[in-house]
């Protein structure tokens, strides 16, 4: 988890509408590449 604010943000954390169907797959996309880059760039 990047950040502690999920329950404020995603209605279906952690409960039994949590589905695949309700991921944003190009925004997760977008985070992954960019917590990759960030830690490359740190290490």
């Amino acid at each position: 988890m990047v950040t502690d604010t999920a329950l404020y943000r995603y209605p279906h954390y952690h409960v039994s509408t949590d589905t695949p169907d309700k991921i944003d797959y190009l925004r997760l996309t977008k985070v992954v590449v960019g917590l990759a880059r960030l830690t490359t760039g740190l290490a």
